[in-house]
């Protein structure tokens, strides 16, 4: 027996039920737009060309409920860190931490302190200071991106748009763990706090920050790739 040949209604009935159920959209956005594309096949002769707006990838939504949800996800822990222990150490066997409020009430005594340690661990402090706030705003800024009313490439250009700023505290974070590797020496030795030791160095990324830092750079790890993937 022949083998029988697919109609253009099998076509059909294979798009509308099989691979997209439901109605087939209608491709052109408005009558103005489908004008203008007949008016190029024309200027070029009758030759139909590879169609320049949703056509092959282009076509596809690059941000998906499941692409949303995760970049929600990663916009809220960049928010709650804030509130969260972002150093954690132990002083005099007891173990001393505070969120990224407690650090701003803290901050005249531990940047006098910081000063007598010279210009590595002031500026070390004020990166840290820096990351520490610039993470939230991340989050804001990319919440509201997340919730901007604009349809189809431009709303994408626009969570674009408001996630740009996602490479700052990723850039802060990089000069803090340079600083951290140049080192610098504790002006009064130890204070009793087992993390600093007689030198400020990498080892107090891990042994004096909490709960609250780790998150941020796990939420701007999910923000970051999720721009990445637009």
């Amino acid at each position: 027996m022949a083998k029988q040949d697919s109609t253009s209604d099998d076509v059909i009935k294979y798009l509308g039920f099989g691979v997209h159920p439901g109605k087939i959209e209608e491709f052109w956005q408005s009558e103005d737009e489908k004008k203008r594309y007949l008016q190029e096949v024309k200027a070029r002769g009758g030759k139909i060309d590879v169609l320049e707006r949703e056509t092959a990838l282009l076509n596809v939504k690059l941000m998906t409920p499941v692409d949303k949800i995760i970049s929600y996800i990663g916009s809220i822990i960049l928010i709650i860190s804030f509130f969260l222990p972002v150093y954690s150490l132990n002083m005099n066997g007891t173990r001393v931490s505070g969120s990224a409020i407690s650090l701003f009430l803290n901050l005249p005594l531990i940047g006098g302190y910081a000063s007598w340690g010279g210009f590595i661990m002031e500026l070390a402090l004020f990166i840290f200071v820096l990351f520490v706030v610039a993470c939230p705003v991340i989050g804001v800024l990319n919440i509201l991106g997340l919730m901007n009313k604009h349809k189809g490439e431009d709303y994408l250009k626009t969570i674009k748009d408001s996630s740009r700023f996602v490479i700052i505290p990723i850039i802060l974070l990089g000069v803090l763990i340079l600083i951290l590797f140049a080192g610098a020496d504790q002006p009064f030795g130890s204070l009793g706090i087992d993390a600093l030791g007689e030198q400020l160095n990498i080892s107090a990324l891990f042994l004096m920050t909490g709960v609250g830092f780790w998150m941020n750079i796990a939420g701007l790890a999910i923000v970051f790739a999720q721009r990445r993937g637009l």
